[in-house]
């Protein structure tokens, strides 16, 4: 599958910069209004950390059934149900990770790892205006986000929409170039734009 599945295991192993994983409490005049965001039990979270090593090794299966452990322990680990969706949106179904993705960010909306992993699965899903929107999610976290940044000029590329597509992989160069030029120049999404030699002035 045309997919940077190292890239993603990097991500969710190092986290977003400038965000933490759940949201901050919110503050004591609006807590009444506010839903407390769900405390995922010790032990479920220790499984879950399992699964992410196991995902970031390429190792999706035991990821997968690893993922089903924690949630066996707390079935509201929303970082559990997020990593499964991914993982399912990458090996099984699409539609089927996106459904996992819901779950999790019903328990935690705010949970920006779960933002990532939806912009993946609707990626993968070729509902594209869809990831675009939960890319700019991400970016709304996390402004210098290089992946959400080059997700979103993939999927302007997938749109035939030169114009976009160039200027977000312009953007996403700019801050890993090192790392996004040969994902730009290998695969799938800019075929098409592989000889434009505007294309080939942001990836020389």
């Amino acid at each position: 599958m045309k997919i940077y599945a190292l890239l993603l295991a990097s991500l969710l192993v190092v986290g977003f910069s400038g965000c933490g994983a759940e949201t901050k409490p919110a503050a004591s005049s609006q807590s009444a209004s506010v839903k407390a965001i769900h405390k995922i039990a010790p032990a479920s979270e220790k499984v879950f950390q399992e699964a992410s090593t196991l995902y970031a090794k390429g190792q999706n299966r035991e990821a997968l059934l690893t993922c089903d452990k924690a949630l066996e322990i707390d079935r509201e680990n929303y970082k559990a149900l997020s990593l499964k969706g991914l993982i399912l949106a990458l090996d099984v179904s699409p539609e089927q990770g996106i459904g996992q993705v819901l779950k999790a960010l019903k328990i935690n909306p705010d949970y920006t790892q779960a933002f990532y992993d939806m912009a993946m699965a609707q990626k993968l899903a070729k509902h594209y205006d869809e990831s675009i929107s939960y890319f700019r999610k991400v970016l709304a976290v996390d402004p210098k986000n290089t992946w959400s940044l080059y997700g979103i000029a993939t999927n302007y590329a997938d749109k035939k929409d030169k114009a976009n597509a160039l200027s977000y992989l312009r953007q996403a160069m700019a801050l890993d170039p090192q790392h996004v030029r040969p994902e730009a120049m290998q695969q799938d999404h800019f075929a098409w734009l592989r000889e434009d030699p505007d294309f080939l002035e942001i990836v020389k």
